[in-house]
């Protein structure tokens, strides 16, 4: 990965760094917002002791380094699927999505709460992040405190309205602005330790450890709050397909780490001096003259820490989508040049609305922490353990090793699993409901797949036996050439097999496509089509995508039609689509997940659009299926 890029013929140094900052270090770049603050009121608010201040900062230190430098930014990070990262990357190189049983099985599960657990924290990101910002204005302007909640409400509104121009557009300045955040983040930090030099004695661990000790009963609480600090951190897992490992290994050590650890020093260094600092502690860090240009930049902050939680679970969902573990919702591709930049317009107005609740339901970011954090936390979990599965199987590490890597990793993670699952009866409830009703739909639209592969089975038969049996006689030949979408290659299409079956009508050509998601991102061109003459009639066709590639079925099988003397402008695509009957009784899990799935296939994208088929030519036979 190149260090400049080239800009008017200049060589512009670090520019994809910049960049990085704007959308893979929003979420974990506003934490000192709202991070050092919980914990003080975690370890007693006004009543904490300087020995308090210095353990606190201890363990938000040492939390960054463990969890997010070491497990994330020098491990993790190179367990890239053709560069791509996240949770769902982990599944795909496990091949879990591919007929698991057993242990593989339960990896499969562990992926997929994580995933879940992930776009439950979507909801709640830009609510904690924009609502930590605007109650700026309880220090800078304390009048004006009761608009706290409205402007909160708009501001989350007006980042969900923007996504449908594409984050081309809205994050031009995504990378100045945070750098020039981050910088604030330094400077004031600076600002802050001059005042009271022995808060750096909080870079010994020992401090950590003697907090914990000495509050036994408030250690889980402690916990709780110091994990906000490193919310972020699986962000650098999820955003590895946008700049690549050595891009955000840079940006980390260079700028967003040490300006995140001098703020929050900083802010230590002031409670040490102005007890009174712990009712805010990050604005009150602010000399008086810069607390309104502050206010402005954090809201900035969080508006793109918020544009970048959302467009990761627009990433994350398409790979569900693509995978088989969410149903097809339309995607619109934003940007000419970069297929990860896509706009889901279903999904991003549950998350508006439900974001907006949540911000009028809390009322403030002190509410709403208690029910932050335990989403990430379950998430990383799954990213280790699925993390170590990996590395037994490609890494070929010696036991011992592989024994320290996972006992090391569950340590910090557990830990903080634990604390944050504290939380549950005092607003932890929210994101693990979010989560379940998300897990809810992946398993029911998995199996209610599968369970209409069986079901398909009775209408059709194998394509060999199809071809076998030939032209019946009297049979109408229609001239133009039709194209079939199939499920599987070997299986006659439903619609095909009914128009010969039941209206005697079959096709001068009959090209059955078969369209094939991947186990990586991206699919090459010359991998992308398979053809094979069945016969002087039927051609198969086997069309390969990469699970972040945009499926366009038409403008891939036009050069490999052609060539075998087909006009594709002149065929007309003959498509099944099922009319899904749940059981008329509910006796269980089964039938409930049945209910589930039929709804979500009446409401799913239609064929026609999610492959892109030209409508004026695209005919739909449907048929019945009971589950």
């Amino acid at each position: 990965m190149a260090k400049g890029v080239s800009v008017g013929g200049r060589s512009v140094p670090f520019a994809a760094e910049v960049a990085a900052l704007g959308v893979v270090f929003g979420d974990i770049g506003t934490s000192p917002l709202y991070a050092f603050k919980q914990g003080l009121l975690a370890v007693g608010g006004g009543a904490v002791s300087d020995a308090d201040v210095l353990g606190l900062l201890s363990l938000i230190t040492w939390s960054i380094i463990l969890s997010v430098t070491i497990k994330y930014v020098m491990l993790v990070l190179r367990a890239d699927n053709d560069g791509e990262g996240g949770i769902l990357a982990l599944v795909t190189l496990l091949d879990l999505h591919r007929s698991s049983t057993g242990k593989r099985l339960w990896l499969l599960v562990v992926g997929l709460i994580g995933a879940a657990m992930l776009i439950g924290d979507g909801v709640l990101t830009p609510a904690m992040s924009v609502l930590s910002a605007i109650e700026g204005l309880e220090v800078i302007a304390p009048a004006l405190d009761h608009w706290i909640v409205a402007l909160t409400v708009m501001v989350v509104l007006a980042v969900f309205l923007s996504q449908r121009a594409g984050t081309d557009r809205i994050g031009a300045f995504y990378g100045p602005v945070m750098l020039l955040w981050f910088s604030a983040l330094g400077g004031l930090g600076v600002y802050g330790i001059v005042q009271a030099p022995q808060v750096l004695w909080a870079l010994d661990p020992q401090y950590g450890v003697a907090l914990l000790v000495a509050h036994p009963f408030l250690s889980g609480a402690v916990l709780g709050a110091t994990f906000l600090a490193i919310t972020g951190g699986e962000a650098l897992y999820a955003d590895l397909g946008h700049f690549g490992r050595p891009v955000i290994t840079r940006a980390w050590l260079f700028v967003a780490m040490p300006a995140l650890l001098l703020n929050y020093y900083g802010q230590g260094a002031n409670v040490l001096v102005h007890r009174e600092a712990v009712r805010n502690p990050f604005y009150d860090l602010s000399p008086d003259p810069l607390d309104l240009p502050l206010l402005i930049l954090a809201a900035c902050a969080t508006v793109i820490a918020s544009q970048a939680i959302i467009t990761g679970v627009f990433s994350l969902a398409k790979q569900a989508i693509e995978l088989g573990y969410l149903p097809p919702m339309r995607i619109s591709y934003t940007s000419e040049h970069n297929d990860q930049h896509i706009y889901i317009g279903r999904l991003n107005w549950i998350m508006m609305l439900a974001c907006a609740a949540i911000v009028v339901s809390f009322g403030s970011s002190d509410r709403l922490a208690s029910a932050y954090g335990i989403a990430v936390a379950m998430a990383m979990v799954a990213t280790t353990v699925l993390f170590v599965a990996y590395v037994k199987r490609s890494w070929n590490w010696p036991l011992p090793a592989l024994i320290g890597l996972a006992g090391g990793l569950a340590v910090i993670d557990i830990s903080f699993a634990a604390a944050n699952l504290t939380k549950l009866h005092d607003g932890g409830w929210l994101p693990v409901t979010i989560a379940a009703i998300v897990l809810v739909v992946m398993v029911s639209w998995r199996r209610g797949l599968e369970g209409l592969g069986l079901q398909q089975r009775r209408f059709t038969e194998p394509l060999d036996d199809f071809i076998a049996r030939g032209k019946p006689p009297a049979c109408a030949v229609s001239p133009r050439t039709a194209i079939f979408l199939s499920r599987g290659g070997a299986v006659t299409p439903v619609a095909l097999g009914r128009l010969s079956d039941l209206l005697n009508i079959q096709f001068s050509k009959a090209v059955i496509v078969s369209v094939w998601i991947a186990s990586r991102p991206r699919v090459a061109v010359d991998e992308r089509v398979r053809v094979t003459s069945l016969d002087p009639v039927h051609v198969r066709v086997d069309v390969r995508f990469g699970y972040m590639q945009q499926i366009d079925v038409p403008s891939v099988l036009g050069p490999a039609l052609y060539a075998q003397g087909i006009d594709p402008d002149d065929a007309v695509y003959v498509i099944g689509h099922e009319r899904v009957i749940p059981p008329e009784e509910i006796r269980g899990v089964r039938d409930v997940l049945a209910h589930v799935f039929a709804f979500l296939a009446r409401n799913a994208e239609r064929s026609v659009d999610r492959f892109g088929l030209p409508r004026p030519r695209t005919i739909e036979i449907g048929y019945p299926v009971r589950l």
